[in-house]
């Protein structure tokens, strides 16, 4: 039996190094596609340069400028959609191979020893991707502090905040998502330590987390603004505690800086967490749930 999972395990790790493969050169060749539309697109806006300077030293315009100005502005706005469709391709690449390597990631969690288990947690925060907007469009749910819509159900497979009880006291934990029947959560403690890892859960204690990372630039407000409460993930733990926003991250790659709270009502020393590892914090009533309402199986 061991011998067959161990060739499955190979097989399916060779697959993904042949996919990994197929889609990096994939990518090393269309990135050949980049550097003529960005030059050409810059030669249309040298040229649009150009005639204004031209027209603001006649102090005025005349009907053959306007229309060769109104004809470069066409030219320009078609390149830069085309440019911004390859380099969207291009993301799309880059995505599915993080993809793979977070498989392959989520695999060796299950296996390394608590540091190398946190670090590796850590790793897949940076492995989501990061939204960009097309021209006025608002960023959608579960990126970065942007609410799932009440209908969404996490997949099979997807990181979330579960609150259970372990070890005779209710905690919130970083789990994974296993099904979802008859309006309740299966779901897994990722921390392998532990001996009660299966729940089912009510969906109101269960959190999605973030599934793409905001930018400040682009989507401001898909961030938890200052002196907010929130749920974030402690550092060094995969669990979850009440926590005080003090700045949002100013960039992508950056994490929140808050202040946890302690059991007196005290603050920690600040502390970085990224996007991925903190989501609003929970109602009254979902605090303090009633036992019955949590299942083992």
């Amino acid at each position: 039996m061991a011998v067959t999972k161990s060739i499955t395990d190979t097989t399916v790790a060779g697959k993904e190094n042949s996919d990994e493969q197929t889609l990096l050169v994939k990518l090393f060749k269309s990135l050949f596609n980049v550097p003529p539309i960005v030059s050409n697109n810059n030669d249309v806006i040298n040229i649009i340069n150009n005639t204004q300077e031209q027209v603001i030293k006649k102090g005025m315009i005349d009907p053959e400028s306007q229309k060769s100005l109104i004809s470069y502005y066409e030219t320009a706005d078609i390149e830069t959609v085309r440019e911004e469709e390859v380099i969207r391709k291009l993301l799309e690449i880059i995505y599915e191979v993080r993809n793979i390597r977070h498989q392959k990631i989520k695999s060796l969690l299950q296996s390394q020893r608590s540091s190398t288990f946190l670090k590796l947690l850590q790793v897949t925060a940076t492995r989501i991707p990061v939204w960009f907007p097309k021209h006025d469009e608002q960023p959608p749910p579960l990126c970065g502090a942007i609410e799932p819509l009440p209908s969404y159900v996490a997949k099979s497979g997807d990181l979330v905040a579960a609150l259970v009880k372990q070890s005779g006291e209710e905690r919130w934990i970083v789990a994974e998502a296993v099904a979802f029947k008859n309006g309740k959560y299966e779901v897994e403690d990722i921390d392998v330590k532990e001996i009660n890892r299966n729940f089912t859960l009510e969906k109101i204690y269960v959190k999605p987390l973030p599934l793409m990372r905001a930018d400040p630039v682009t989507c401001p407000d898909a961030f938890f603004p200052c002196n907010e409460f929130v749920l974030a993930m402690y550092p060094q733990t995969t669990c979850f505690f009440k926590a005080l926003v003090k700045a949002p991250p100013k960039t992508s790659y950056d994490g929140y800086e808050v202040l946890f709270e302690d059991d007196f009502n005290q603050y920690t020393i600040m502390m970085v967490v990224s996007q991925r590892f903190v989501v609003s914090f929970p109602s009254q009533e979902i605090l303090h749930k009633d036992d019955e309402m949590m299942v083992e199986y």
